[in-house]
């Protein structure tokens, strides 16, 4: 009897101790909940500085970029291609002006004040319902209600076949610009996502050399595989 009494106590003080070292290194049991950790990913930069050449450069997506989209661009802006550490493409391109602004400090989220025009290109993150239209409502709803804001209007057009929403606006906002800027923010779809095309240049110089240089951009663009 007393040797039966002493196996159930190891047995049993064997089963607590295996219990706490479950526990104590976090091993999943069937009534754990999983929590999920976000984990930023490599971001990617390409570059492509400004031409003397005149005309246009032909701008194809490098091999290991995930934007649908081909066009042309006067040779004399500068392109950048980057992916975040959310793994979001985006373009950017600009007039070289740009590219003779101080740097900008890590964490400023307040660059140099400027009304150099600029054109920039991003995949929006998947919503449920979303849509051109309903991005558009998003923004103009919303720029409805801020005062240094003016909503000009929104309009349809067609791109490489595809109906896109327009909105237009101005914004007066010393902080970040000298100058009255007009902007032209374009949604359109690509393979189920919403791209966006935000357009960007200081009022006064509407109708000049930047201006038509985005137009010729725009009607050049193609969706591609």
């Amino acid at each position: 009897m007393k040797k039966k009494t002493t196996f159930y106590f190891w047995q049993l003080l064997l089963i607590c101790v295996v219990a706490f070292v479950l526990s104590g290194c976090g091993i999943a049991t069937p009534t754990d909940t999983p929590t999920l950790q976000w984990q930023p990913m490599p971001t990617y930069d390409y570059y492509i500085p400004p031409s003397n050449m005149p005309g246009y450069t032909h701008y194809i997506p490098s091999e290991s970029f995930t934007i649908h989209l081909e066009f042309d661009y006067p040779s004399y802006w500068w392109l950048q291609e980057h992916t975040g550490e959310t793994g979001t493409p985006s373009i950017d391109l600009g007039d070289p002006r740009i590219l003779a602004l101080p740097t900008q400090a890590p964490g400023n989220f307040h660059p140099t004040p400027n009304d150099f025009g600029s054109v920039y290109i991003w995949i929006i993150p998947n919503v449920p319902g979303q849509s051109p239209d309903t991005e558009l409502e998003s923004h103009k709803l919303g720029y409805s209600e801020i005062p240094r804001i003016k909503v000009l209007g929104d309009y349809k057009i067609m791109i490489d076949g595809n109906e896109s929403s327009v909105l237009e606006y101005q914004e007066n906002d010393p902080e970040t610009s000298p100058s009255l800027m007009f902007y032209r923010r374009t949604y359109f779809m690509v393979n189920g996502q919403v791209y966006e095309i935000i357009y960007s240049v200081a009022d006064k110089d509407r109708g000049g050399e930047f201006d038509k240089g985005y137009d010729h951009f725009l009607n050049s663009l193609k969706i591609v595989p």
